[in-house]
């Protein structure tokens, strides 16, 4: 059997991977954080698992429209996860209330991670409160218009098909007590 080659065979996974955005401008200062223009705020840091530059190399500015930023450390990978606060209209699971969830379900066991919320964003979300509901619903015509039955009557047409005839039997059992048995009569078609 020949020798394989090192180079041949080489572990893409151990390879340095090319950035597919711009690297982001970190700054740490106590318990805030400033990633490109945004300013966070430290809420959680387990097991000191901010490391800016890896930070610097992962965040991609997709997450700049997040409220939240989760990130974990699994096999020395940092993964990062945006959520949103509870009062933007979005998908459950994107919200504030269900980063503990996230942190049990999907993150390892045991390992570090951090939770970073947003202090001064460059977006801004449109809030939802019931002041806002009539924005939402749908607009009803006017009464005058919104009553009007506009449908054509149409007759429901009986079908043509015969009756099957029955003969009704009283069977008395005692006193006061008895039924009635309906029977087919046997017409002559069958």
């Amino acid at each position: 059997m020949a020798e394989k080659s090192d180079e041949k065979y080489e572990n893409k996974f151990q390879k340095e991977q090319p950035l597919r955005h711009p690297m982001a401008v970190v700054a740490r200062d106590e318990n805030k954080i400033k990633i490109n223009k945004q300013l966070y705020r430290i809420r959680i840091n387990r097991g000191d698992a901010i490391d800016l530059e890896v930070l610097r190399k992962k965040y991609d500015p997709y997450l700049d429209q997040y409220d939240f930023l989760v990130g974990d450390i699994s096999s020395d990978h940092l993964r990062l996860k945006g959520f949103y606060k509870d009062t933007v209209r979005t998908a459950i699971d994107k919200k504030e209330n269900t980063i503990a969830d996230y942190l049990i379900e999907y993150c390892n066991p045991g390992t570090d991670y951090f939770v970073l919320e947003l202090i001064a964003p460059v977006h801004h979300h449109k809030i939802y409160s019931k002041d806002n509901k009539r924005k939402f619903q749908k607009r009803r015509p006017n009464n005058h218009t919104y009553h009007k039955n506009n449908f054509k009557k149409r007759r429901v047409h009986k079908t043509k098909l015969p009756k099957r005839k029955t003969i009704a039997v009283q069977k008395n059992t005692g006193r006061k007590h008895s039924f009635v048995i309906k029977k087919r009569k046997k017409s002559e078609d069958e």
